[in-house]
């Protein structure tokens, strides 16, 4: 299933399409994994040539999206690495400025230039990378950061005041098999991803017969403001009349 080039750049062809040392009539493809031959047919994989790394399926370079994310003004510069967050691979971006942030403005600007799964499920700010005693940048320090992000998710649980409401935290609960999910928690930080942001989209158009845009998603990722989008004329939301009667909240 491979193509034999890159179609109108015949440079790029030529770098990545290479003879076979096997059988100079075929060619191989110059993938960027790194392996060795162990035994005749047996290659081990032994990692990547590059910083590419595979997230939901998604090969991503995180120089990418870092450059994006110097694009947006407030940013001097941004570090993107993957994590791991409940046995599932996602990206946080670490993000030196010394102004105040919105997060779904940010999200909202990478939607600009970039597919939806390289957009980072997490944002840590910070006015001074930290740098290791030899003045390096210390990766092992901006990781463990991303701990301390969480932080930032609202603890207490505020149940569904209304049917709308209701309806999409269950469709969240199904999705991020979580529970309980209160209306103001962000959908981003508490185990959310691309990959299920679409499914969420999808579920919540068969089920609510209403059709949100990615977009605008990332503006209000919270079932209380994902309630609010759709409440809007331009939806043509209706509520019906047997909608559940508003919930007691509680801190949890």
């Amino acid at each position: 299933a491979l193509a034999s080039g890159y179609h109108n750049q015949p440079e790029m062809t030529q770098e990545k399409f290479k003879p076979s040392f096997l059988d100079e009539t075929k060619t191989l493809f110059r993938t960027g994994d790194l392996g060795k031959q162990t035994a005749p047919g047996i290659i081990e994989f032994m990692g990547r040539k590059d910083n590419q790394v595979k997230v939901n399926g998604y090969r991503i370079d995180p120089g990418e999206i870092e450059y994006q994310l110097t694009r947006y003004a407030p940013i001097d510069r941004a570090i993107v690495l993957p994590v791991q967050v409940n046995n599932q691979t996602q990206l946080s971006a670490y993000c030196q400025t010394d102004k105040t942030l919105e997060i779904a403005e940010i999200r909202e600007f990478l939607a600009k230039f970039s597919p939806v799964y390289m957009i980072p499920s997490y944002f840590i700010f910070l006015k001074q990378f930290p740098l290791t005693r030899h003045g390096k940048l210390d990766l092992h320090s901006l990781r463990e950061l991303r701990e301390t992000g969480k932080s930032l998710v609202n603890s207490n649980y505020v149940a569904p005041r209304n049917y709308l409401e209701s309806n999409l935290v269950s469709i969240w609960e199904k999705i991020l098999s979580k529970h309980p999910i209160g209306i103001f928690d962000n959908f981003f930080e508490i185990g959310g991803h691309s990959l299920l942001l679409s499914r969420v989209v999808t579920r919540v158009h068969k089920e609510l017969n209403v059709s949100v845009k990615l977009a605008d998603f990332f503006k209000v990722p919270t079932v209380a403001g994902l309630a609010t989008l759709i409440s809007q004329t331009q939806y043509n939301y209706q509520e019906p009349i047997s909608a559940i009667p508003p919930q007691k909240s509680y801190p949890m």
